[in-house]
């Protein structure tokens, strides 16, 4: 390994365990802290943010170190010689740290963070870090006007895929390690500049220290300062990792990236195909059944190693110019993790099932299109029994000739979700549809008052008839509302029970562990 890359590694992380300290007593003193909540969080107590600060500046530094090092100590003053790009990139880093911090302290609203997030990409973009043309399976594919939106668009993907994985200690840190370990093999097989290759090793550096406080259980996170910045960074160093002459080799970042990208789309599939808004929380993220199928620990063994499997086929691909090696390295990925029912399978249902639907409509003839009804359902999160409350509002809606009904229900504390639709494969017109929206509530242990955890929608053909119907569904809602809540009980039992033997399982090895180490200690006293 080259020198000066392990020099800008060891600086890195030893910076992180000088500056994590520091940063911790000031996010605590400030009041900058994270506190737990039922609805996606997974830590029990209040834990210190602001570790994306620490990042920010052992990265910094180490990228200084690093390049003083590789040019020479007595060329010191040449880093002031380096590429406008890089204090673009510092700029916008420093700004989407800035919101983030806000957001962690004030929490703003999505919508206003996106709109930061465009303005940042925005300028990145507008110095010049553009993909003008991709290159793909060697295949050079010209943008052209749509350049600058599909540069934009790929740093968004990459801020909020690392935002969207910051949910359980490590997880981000880890993946982002991994990546950025994994852009930084790829500039250095590429030939790139050694800045480029300095500054990946950098931020990877910083992660893999700051990882030995965010480690499970983590006594400080990034927050969304810190995993925004690093997917804007990582963002745009896979662009600068992979230009070719004047393409954009995007079949390696994309591979490196694909843990990050999968859990994305899947929230964006999950979330439009059930109706939710973009902006919903869930505990349906690739961290959240990581950690609940394997624990905190096997959660980062798992993903370190998807991420070192990725990262290597990928720098392989270019190596070896076969971008074919690309889709076995990301299929391999996915497919562990939707064959063995991990992860992405509920969303591979929603998403398959309403392309099935879709070729099925050209199959029917235009006079049965109303009378032709398609029913799917996928239980997204758990196991709960939902044919009791499923099966009588589809006998209703048969009975009523009604055009849809639909459930979607999403517990985050007990870790369950359904969805459920029966529709005619054509809806009736916009301006003839009566339609009903039913709330749906449960209680959650230890609070007294409800919440709401989805909706029952049913729409009819709009007539006195369909109305005297629709009034008949309304007045029976409280009988739906029971059957819920009582399904509701039955899981909060059920967890309760396994959340018990759990720890009683856990209680029993430590005692174990404790007469078996008191065994030894007297076996080595006498």
């Amino acid at each position: 390994m080259t020198p000066f890359i392990l020099v800008t590694l060891a600086a890195a992380f030893i910076a992180m365990l000088a500056l994590v300290p520091v940063v911790r007593a000031f996010a605590i003193r400030v009041g900058l802290v994270n506190n737990p909540d039922a609805e996606r969080k997974l830590h029990d107590r209040p834990i210190a943010l602001a570790g994306g600060l620490a990042v920010f500046i052992a990265t910094g530094f180490a990228f200084l170190v690093g390049i003083a090092y590789e040019s020479g100590w007595a060329e010191f003053s040449k880093m002031t010689e380096l590429s406008s790009r890089w204090f673009v990139l510092l700029g916008a880093s420093s700004a989407i740290l800035i919101v983030g911090l806000i957001d962690d302290k004030w929490a703003l609203r999505g919508r206003q963070k996106l709109l930061a997030q465009c303005v940042i990409a925005m300028i990145v973009v507008g110095s010049g870090t553009v993909m003008r043309s991709i290159s793909l399976f060697g295949f050079e594919i010209p943008l052209g006007i749509f350049a600058i939106p599909v540069s934009v668009l790929w740093l968004l993907l990459a801020i909020n895929a690392l935002n969207l994985l910051d949910g359980a200690d490590g997880m981000a840190t880890t993946v982002g390690a991994f990546v950025c370990g994994g852009l930084a093999l790829l500039s250095a097989s590429s030939g790139h500049s050694a800045s480029t290759v300095i500054a990946a090793t950098a931020l990877c550096g910083a992660l893999l220290g700051f990882l030995v406080f965010n480690r499970p259980p983590a006594t400080i996170f990034l927050g969304d300062a810190g995993s925004m910045m690093i997917g804007l960074m990582v963002g745009v160093l896979a662009m600068w990792c992979s230009l070719k002459e004047s393409a954009v080799v995007v079949a390696a970042p994309v591979a490196i990236l694909v843990l990050p990208l999968f859990d994305s789309s899947a929230a964006i599939i999950r979330r439009w195909m059930t109706g939710r808004s973009m902006y919903a929380t869930d505990r349906g993220h690739l961290h959240h059944l990581l950690n609940e199928k394997f624990g905190p620990n096997g959660m980062l063994l798992v993903v370190a190693g998807l991420c070192t499997l990725s990262s290597t086929i990928a720098v392989l691909s270019v190596r070896f110019n076969q971008d074919w090696l690309v889709l076995l390295g990301a299929g391999a990925v996915l497919g562990f993790l939707v064959l063995t029912r991990t992860f992405g399978h509920s969303e591979c249902r929603l998403l398959l099932g309403r392309l099935y639907h879709f070729a099925h409509s050209f199959a029917v003839r235009p006079k049965d299109c109303e009378s032709a009804k398609h029913l799917r359902s996928v239980q997204i999160q758990g196991d709960g029994c939902w044919e009791p409350v499923w099966e009588p509002l589809v006998e209703f809606a048969k009975r009523h000739d009604l055009a849809k009904v639909q459930i979607d229900a999403n517990m985050a504390w007990l870790h369950e979700g359904y969805h459920a639709t029966w529709q005619s494969i054509r809806l009736p017109e916009k301006s003839m549809q009566s339609v009903v929206r039913i709330p749906l509530f449960a209680t959650r242990p230890g609070e007294d008052e409800s919440v709401p955890i989805g909706k029952v929608e049913v729409i009819a053909n709009s007539s006195h008839e369909s109305l005297a119907q629709l009034s008949y569904f309304l007045e029976h809602a409280e009988e739906l509302q029971a059957q819920v809540s009582y399904l509701v009980d039955n899981l909060g039992k059920k967890n309760a029970a396994a959340r018990k033997k759990k720890t009683n399982a856990a209680s029993a090895s430590t005692s174990d562990t404790l007469v078996g180490s008191e065994e030894v200690e007297a076996v080595h006293t006498s």
